[in-house]
């Protein structure tokens, strides 16, 4: 899983987390590190609630040798309280901190599907089809267990 690939970016060295979607399990990383203070401490990350927040973490985020992981990139972007031409502003604005990011470090980005799908959200996921970063994962939701059946 992509936790597992962190911890393992954490054993060669520093990386930067930004979470869009409350994905991060310091749990899973910490078992896929086997424990190891010295992988989780270089380990960073910054957790998103809202597609400004997002956009302020790249922004802020210097360009370094160390390379970035962006979990569910898109989820803040999703929240329809948010004007449509806002959201897609504000994601403009993160694929060109993560175009000078990739520059110097290379990354990794993930995105989940909305869980309502509509025409805002495919125009957001084709926003991200374009040749800066390479490195795009759609993640597609675990399937629900199917309930216990007694009888």
């Amino acid at each position: 899983t992509m936790l597992n690939a962190i911890a393992r970016l954490g054993e060669g060295g520093p990386v930067r987390i930004l979470d869009g979607g409350n994905r991060f399990n310091a749990y899973t990383v910490a078992r896929a590190a086997r424990g190891r203070p010295e992988v989780l401490n270089r380990i960073t990350i910054s957790r998103a609630f809202t597609c400004y927040q997002v956009r302020s973490l790249l922004e802020s985020t210097p360009a370094t040798p160390n390379p970035f992981v962006v979990l569910d990139l898109l989820n803040t972007f999703y929240d329809e309280s948010v004007q449509v031409g806002e959201r897609k502003r504000l994601l403009r604005a993160c694929t060109m901190h993560m175009e000078r990011l990739v520059g110097t470090a290379g990354g990794v980005v993930t995105v989940h599907p909305p869980r309502v799908p509509s025409h805002a959200a495919v125009d957001l996921l084709e926003m991200l089809q374009s040749p800066m970063v390479d490195s795009y994962f759609i993640e597609t939701p675990a399937p629900a267990p199917e309930p216990m059946r007694l009888f």
